[in-house]
């Protein structure tokens, strides 16, 4: 049972980092792309998926914080409809939305998208987890160590930790290899090419003037590998979910419900509470 629990638990680690870093040189701590020498960022942001891996690791060994982690999805409890006005840009106004507030989080057919309705401070414990975890599975790796449950007691050496990024950080993740002054987005236009049309670069609400979105549209978040990854390979730096960062109450690159302009890697967004609209990703540290 306690290896089941454990192949269970690091489905996310292994599916996201130790298969990719065979194909690598250098290591890379799960989950991540390179930055620099030291900084390593999540490919996409933290999905429902691992969320649940998360609390089932502590239903199992910490039932209390099982309800501390717990995500809010009444954040759901609304509809998200964009319709033109003016002309120029969609506006959003809330409904209701009673099937996401009982099925996002936890149906299969979500596995895959931005987990939402969570706190700064679930957030931080989730890297916390995150850190104890992957460097959990590296060292089984590296000593080829199948009886996991034996081992779960070994002091284990943490070689990097995750964390949520500075704003300044995520600012330089998001640019890539861009500059700011030029390319605001991190990327060179807001739109690509592909599949011999042109199409938007991220989830997040294009001025009609500019697109052929239809005038109504339910915006919704999309997969974490969804659009397009910026030149650090990373996915939805703009658009899909606002991302939290270190600095509590400061979430960057806009989501779902945000006008284009607001999405700008340079813009701030705000938040006081979980919100539909919000999520993070994580950065790792290598410790020298």
């Amino acid at each position: 049972m306690m290896k089941y629990l454990l192949l269970i638990l690091f489905v996310f680690i292994y599916i996201n980092g130790i298969s990719q870093n065979k194909r690598q040189k250098k290591f890379l701590p799960p989950g991540t792309v390179r930055i620099n020498d030291t900084l390593f960022a999540d490919e996409s942001e933290v999905s429902n998926l691992s969320w649940r891996e998360c609390l089932y690791y502590f239903k199992k060994y910490d039932s209390l914080r099982v309800v501390q982690m717990l995500p809010d999805t009444t954040v759901w409890g609304y509809d998200t409809t964009y319709g033109d006005t003016d002309g120029k840009v969609a506006q959003a106004k809330w409904i209701n939305l009673q099937i996401f507030s009982e099925n996002y989080f936890r149906h299969p057919g979500f596995n895959n998208y931005p987990v939402v309705g969570i706190s700064y401070d679930q957030a931080i414990a989730f890297c916390n987890w995150r850190t104890k975890a992957a460097n959990f599975v590296v060292y089984c790796k590296e000593n080829k160590i199948e009886n996991w449950n034996e081992h779960i007691n070994d002091s284990i050496p943490i070689k990097f930790y995750y964390r949520l990024p500075t704003k300044e950080e995520w600012e330089m993740i998001a640019s890539g290899s861009h500059s700011l002054s030029v390319h605001p987005f991190g990327f060179d236009s807001v739109y690509k090419k592909w599949k011999k049309k042109y199409v938007k670069i991220a989830n997040c609400v294009f001025p009609l003037s500019l697109s052929d979105s239809v005038k109504k549209c339910i915006p919704l978040t999309a997969t974490t590998k969804s659009y397009f990854p910026n030149s650090f390979k990373v996915y939805n730096t703009i658009g899909n979910v606002s991302e939290m960062v270190m600095e509590y109450g400061v979430a960057k690159g806009g989501s779902f419900a945000h006008k284009l302009e607001e999405c700008r890697i340079a813009n701030n967004q705000s938040y006081t509470k979980p919100e539909g609209w919000l999520g993070f990703r994580c950065v790792a540290v290598m410790i020298r």
